[in-house]
C-alpha cells in the first residue's frame, strides 16, 4: 500500500439562508464525511467549498474552522456557478485527503436535498 491523495466529495442543503441553518448543513455534512472516511485531520490537505448565489448570510469555511484541529488547514468557498433549475440553497465540498484507501473505499456523503445530485455513485444517505 501506498499514500495516494483522493478527493471526498459531498453536497447538502440550508433549510433557509440564515447563520443558524448554514451551521447546521455545513456541520451535519462534514461529521458525516469525517465519520464515514474514518477522517485524520492530519491527513486533510485542503478543503474547497461552494455554496449558491442564494447563501450568503455565513462562509462554509469558517464553520468548518471552528472545529477541532482544522485551525491550520487551507480551506476556501467559492459561488457555484449559477445554473437555471439547478438545486437552491446548496452546498458543496470537495476535501483533499493523504490516504492509503483505494479510491473505492472512499465514502462520498450527498445529505438533505441534494442525495440526487449522485445517483449513479449510490452513497447517498
Amino acid at each position: 500500500m501506498e499514500w495516494k491523495v483522493r478527493g471526498i466529495r459531498g453536497a447538502t442543503t440550508a433549510s433557509e439562508n440564515t447563520v443558524t441553518a448554514i451551521r447546521e448543513a455545513v456541520t451535519e455534512l462534514l461529521d458525516e464525511i469525517v465519520t464515514r472516511n474514518h477522517l485524520n485531520t492530519e491527513e486533510i490537505i485542503s478543503v474547497i467549498f461552494t455554496a449558491t448565489q442564494d447563501l450568503d448570510a455565513m462562509f462554509p469555511a469558517a464553520i468548518a474552522r471552528e472545529r477541532p484541529h482544522w485551525e491550520n488547514i487551507p480551506l476556501l468557498d467559492l459561488q457555484q456557478m449559477h445554473v437555471e433549475g439547478s438545486l437552491p440553497r446548496c452546498i458543496r465540498v470537495l476535501i483533499y485527503v493523504n490516504t492509503l484507501k483505494p479510491q473505492k473505499e472512499i465514502c462520498h456523503s450527498y445529505l438533505r436535498h441534494a442525495k440526487n445530485l449522485r445517483p449513479d455513485w449510490q452513497i447517498a444517505i
